[in-house]
């Protein structure tokens, strides 16, 4: 066996240690994407909500480059900021001149800045071309509705649900039924009640459970003279669904004949009693908040069982009144909207059957029921009206 001197091995162990550093410095590079400082001093710029310097970090680099992702990033930017005719200026370029894979996505963020800017047209145009894509088929189709839903088109808006896949269908069936309901009002405005009838069937058969489409067959009933019928109807919908309270208790009372204003009366409010062990208070205020103080004194000044309670409801539908309806008499579920008037679908947060009267809410939170209860009697009479209130409600 040869024995190699001592320097010839420790220059060898040199050598490879050399050659692996080297070698691993080459394919560190090769791994490693080095991306420009401008990059990340934009980023910071967005983690810090300063968009004007991100902006101009972003369109530095935009002109130094033709990176796709920037110039989509620097799109939505303008977009946010309201500057849309930018916007649609960098993604058509980016639609008309990019590879083919990246004309879809060009095309996608082309519409949402037309849907900004209030062009609905070319936006349907743009997001119906979309359809085609299997990429952007979903997310185009969910896009149209929103168009449909704010133009009132309820009809496309019905057709495009259809082609949403199968699930999402069965999970938006009451939004159907909604759909439907609208359909069938228009078609009772124009005088087609057999077509409105259809169309409320239709919305029967997708919510068995929608408040809408009793409403909807009383007012059928009303139209066709069925006056009975119709009365009958919104009594029944008033126990079922005592939100809907200060909506029904003036269309009851307006089909009933001047000498019947007292017996509708008592049955509104046993009915409300029924639905809800509503007391005198409740009626009173639910009173006040349906109909006018004149009509309110003529139903205090007959005698009935429920004189008393048509009679606070006077003294504070008189105050009501004085204060205005500035904070609202109806308030969305979901956003917290106080609206004066009622909506079947919320204007702000587009929520379906999310309106409830306001005074519903004055009911106290579990812990400051709770709280309240252990706090002495001269603290807890208004607690007390306030959940009480809010039972009528739920």
């Amino acid at each position: 066996m040869i024995a190699l001197p001592a320097y010839l091995l420790a220059l060898a162990f040199a050598a490879l240690g050399i050659a692996a550093w080297l070698l691993g410095r080459l394919t560190g590079n090769r791994r490693t994407v080095r991306l420009p400082r401008d990059y990340y001093v934009g980023l910071d710029h967005l983690i810090n909500d300063r968009f004007d310097h991100a902006v101009e970090v972003f369109a530095r680099m935009a002109e130094a480059g033709d990176a796709a992702e920037i110039q989509f990033a620097l799109g939505s930017l303008f977009r946010r900021r309201g500057e849309v005719d930018r916007a649609i200026a960098i993604h058509t370029r980016l639609r008309e001149q990019g590879s083919s894979a990246l004309r879809h996505k060009a095309a996608f963020a082309l519409a949402l800045d037309y849907l900004s800017a209030g062009l609905m047209d070319r936006a349907e145009q743009l997001f119906e071309e979309l359809t085609a894509s299997s990429e952007y088929r979903d997310t185009a189709l969910d896009q149209l509705l929103r168009i449909y839903e704010a133009q009132g088109d309820w009809a496309n808006a019905l057709e495009t649900l259809h082609a949403l896949p199968a699930h999402v269908q069965a999970e938006r069936a009451r939004i159907a039924a909604h759909y439907l309901c609208e359909l069938a009002e228009q078609a009772l405005t124009q005088g087609d009640a057999p077509r409105a009838r259809t169309l409320l069937g239709q919305a029967r058969s997708r919510a068995q459970d929608l408040p809408r489409a009793e409403v909807l067959a009383a007012r059928i009933a009303e139209a066709g003279g069925e006056h009975d019928e119709a009365l009958e109807r919104y009594l029944s919908i008033l126990e079922a669904h005592p939100a809907l309270a200060i909506e029904m208790i003036p269309r009851a009372l307006a089909l009933a004949p001047r000498a019947e204003e007292q017996r509708v009366l008592a049955a509104l409010c046993s009915r409300l009693q029924r639905a809800r062990q509503t007391n005198p208070r409740e009626l009173a205020v639910l009173l006040a908040s349906a109909l006018p103080p004149q009509q309110l004194q003529r139903l205090a000044d007959l005698k009935g069982p429920h004189t008393e309670a048509a009679a606070e409801a006077y003294s504070l539908a008189l105050l009501l009144q004085r204060l205005g309806d500035a904070g609202g008499r109806y308030q969305c579920e979901e956003c917290g909207l106080l609206s004066v008037g009622w909506y079947w679908r919320c204007p702000k947060c587009r929520a379906w059957d999310s309106m409830r009267p306001a005074a519903f809410k004055w009911e106290a939170s579990p812990p400051e029921a709770a709280f309240g209860a252990r706090r002495g009697a001269q603290e807890r009479p208004a607690r007390d009206d306030r959940r009480d209130l809010g039972r009528v409600g739920r």
